[in-house]
C-alpha cells in the first residue's frame, strides 16, 4: 500500500476517548492472530485498561470468521474485511500487524502511523529491517510502536533490555531466540532421533512451519538479535552483516561429540560491544553449550537469555518463545502497555553504526585482540582446542584456536563435526 493513498488526519483518527476502552483492530488471522483473537474475546478484562477487539482483516476473512468458535457470540461486534483500508479508516487505537512478511507488514504499520494508529507488530524482519524509520514515524505522529512479539515470546527480553536495564550498561547478550530449532535439537538429544523426525515432531506440535528454513538457518534468530543490538548497545547493524551458520546439519553423533567434553548442542546467538574500540561480534550458531548451564536446560520451544551488564552482572530470562499463546501473551502485554497511556509518545533512539563487526570470518590479530574482552569467559574452556572427529582424529584443518581466536560459548558445531569457530 502507498503512503499517499491516505489522507486522514493522524490525530483526528484515534477513536475512542482516553476513558473509554481500547480499541483494536487485527491485521492477520493466522496462528498469532487467531490466538490473539481468542484471548481479547474469550476473557474478562484482567485490568482496569479494557482491550476491545473491533477489526479483523484477512484475506480468507468470511471463511475464518465461520471457522471463530467465538464468532456467534460475539455476534456484530466484530468487523470482518478483507480491505486492510476499512481498519486504516476505522475508530480503532490500535493496529496489531500478524500477517508475516515484510513488504506489506512495514508497508501497513507504516500507514496505521500515518493514520494515528499504535501499532503492535509480531514481525521481526520488518523491526529488524526497518524499525528505526518506523519508529521515528511513530514518534513523529505521536504514536508508539512495540514489538515485544518480534523477538522472545512470551521471555520478555525486549522490555528487560530496553527499560529494565536502561540504567546498566549491556555488555554481551547471548541467547537462545528461536523456539522452533530449540524443540527441534532438544528433541533430537533426548530421543536421539535424526534430525527430520525431531522437526516432523515441531512441525505436528505447531512449532515449526512447513519450510523451517528460515528457524534452522538463524535468520530467525539473526533479525532478532538484529533487535537487541539496538537495544542493549544503540547500533544499527544492517542483519546479513551478522553472520550465521545452520543447524541442519546436525546429527546424533554431534551430540554424542559434545557429551564427552560435558556439553550439548543448542543454537545460540551471541552479541557483544566493545564502544572503546566501536567492534561488535555478533553471530548465530548451533554451539556446544555446558550440561549444567541455562542453555542446555532449556527444552522444547522455550527461549532463554543471559545479558550481562556492567553493573548488575549476569541477568537470566527464560520462557515460551514457539507457538500463538506465546506470542500473544507478549502482543497483549504490549497492547496494555499502550492502554495505559495512548498519549504517550516513545522518542525513538539515536543508532550509531558499530566501525567492525566480528563473526566467525578470519580477523587480523589486532582486531582479535580487541574484541578478546567481548566473549563469554565462563564457556569458552569447556572444549579443548583440538576435538576429534568421528573416527577419534583430529580432523585436519579445524578444532586449533589460531593466535587471537577464541570459540564462541564452547565451540561451534559445523557440517557435521564440532570445531571452533574462528
Amino acid at each position: 500500500m502507498r503512503e499517499d493513498t491516505l489522507t486522514v488526519n493522524s490525530f483526528h483518527t484515534s477513536g475512542s476517548s482516553p476513558t473509554g476502552p481500547c480499541r483494536v483492530g487485527l491485521l492477520g488471522f493466522g496462528t498469532v492472530g487467531s490466538a490473539v483473537a481468542r484471548r481479547l474475546t474469550s476473557e474478562p478484562a484482567a485490568t482496569p485498561f479494557a482491550l476491545e477487539l473491533t477489526h479483523i482483516f484477512d484475506r480468507r476473512a468470511h471463511a475464518k470468521r465461520d471457522g471463530f468458535a467465538e464468532t456467534a457470540a460475539l455476534g456484530s461486534k466484530i468487523t470482518w474485511t478483507t480491505r486492510v483500508d476499512d481498519i486504516l479508516t476505522s475508530d480503532v487505537d490500535i493496529v496489531v500487524e500478524a500477517i508475516g512478511g515484510t513488504d506489506e507488514a512495514v508497508a501497513w504499520t507504516r500507514a496505521a502511523l500515518l493514520a494515528g494508529k499504535s501499532v503492535v507488530t509480531c514481525n521481526k524482519q520488518a523491526v529488524a529491517q526497518h524499525g528505526p524509520a518506523l519508529l521515528q514515524l511513530a514518534t513523529r505522529q505521536g504514536r508508539q510502536l512495540r514489538f515485544e512479539a518480534a523477538v522472545g515470546g512470551a521471555m520478555p527480553i525486549v522490555r528487560a533490555v530496553g527499560e529494565g536495564l536502561a540504567g546498566d550498561r549491556v555488555t554481551s547478550i547471548a541467547a537462545i531466540l528461536n523456539g522452533t530449532t530449540n524443540a527441534v535439537l532438544s528433541r533430537m538429544e533426548a530421543q536421539r532421533c535424526p534430525l527430520a523426525h525431531a522437526l516432523a515432531d515441531a512441525q505436528a506440535r505447531g512449532y515449526a512451519e512447513a519450510d523451517p528454513s528460515a528457524d534452522l538457518d538463524g535468520i530467525d534468530a539473526r533479525a532478532k538479535l538484529t533487535i537487541l543490538c539496538a537495544l542493549a548497545f544503540g547500533l544499527r547493524v544492517d542483519p546479513d552483516r551478522i553472520e550465521t551458520r545452520t543447524s541442519a546439519g546436525i546429527t546424533v553423533q554431534d551430540f554424542d561429540d559434545a557429551a564427552l567434553c560435558g556439553g550439548t548442542i543448542r543454537q545460540v546467538a551471541y552479541a557483544a560491544y566493545e564502544p572503546a574500540a566501536s567492534v561488535l561480534t555478533a553471530w548465530v550458531a548451533p554451539s556446544v553449550v555446558p550440561r549444567g548451564s541455562l542453555f542446555a536446560q532449556t527444552t522444547g520451544p522455550q527461549n532463554a537469555a543471559v545479558i550481562t551488564g556492567t553493573f548488575a552482572g549476569e541477568i537470566s530470562l527464560s520462557g515460551a518463545g514457539a507457538g500463538g499463546g506465546a506470542t500473544a501473551v507478549a502482543v497483549i502485554s504490549d497492547l496494555l502497555a499502550i492502554a495505559r497511556d495512548r498519549a504517550a509518545i516513545v522518542p525513538a533512539a539515536t543508532l550509531s553504526r558499530p566501525d567492525t563487526i566480528i563473526g566467525f570470518t578470519t580477523i587480523d590479530a589486532e582486531t582479535a585482540a580487541a574484541a578478546e574482552k567481548t566473549f563469554l569467559r565462563g564457556l569458552r574452556e569447556l572444549c579443548p582446542s583440538t576435538l576429534p572427529d568421528h573416527q577419534g582424529r583430529p580432523e585436519p584443518g579445524r578444532g586449533a584456536t589460531r593466535a587471537g581466536h577464541r570459540a564462541p560459548v564452547g565451540g561451534c558445531v559445523e557440517r557435521g563435526v564440532i570445531a571452533e569457530a574462528v
